[in-house]
């Protein structure tokens, strides 16, 4: 096989073409990268603490025992209040009473009828 000079340039020249590709692409990789690698660390950084915040937030939560404890706290209240009010219309039906008496008796004093 014999390599004239044109074939030696065209060669060389992929050759060393090839060898600038190699080059550019070693040199350029570290420098994009090591910015890129910064912004996501930063990102992931961020993430972490967003889900440290999320993890307490849920932790603080009430669990399924204290809303069932909430729930029957919140019925006995209930309970009381309906006491309550069962008490409160007796009161006011003592106090109609008393209020018939009254305006009963100032009737009757009113009408001067004092025997």
């Amino acid at each position: 096989m014999t390599l004239d000079l044109d074939t030696a340039l065209k060669l060389g020249s992929f050759v060393l073409s090839i060898g600038a590709i190699v080059y550019a692409f070693f040199a350029n990789r570290s420098k994009g990268n090591d910015a890129r690698f910064a912004v996501g660390s930063k990102r992931m950084d961020e993430h972490d603490l967003q889900i440290q915040a999320l993890k307490q937030t849920v932790d603080a939560m009430p669990g399924k025992e204290d809303m069932h404890r909430l729930e029957l706290a919140m019925s006995d209240v209930s309970g009381e209040l309906k006491a309550i009010g069962v008490h409160m219309t007796a009161q006011g039906d003592v106090l109609k009473r008393f209020a018939n008496v009254q305006t009963r008796l100032e009737d009757y004093l009113l009408s001067g009828n004092n025997k």
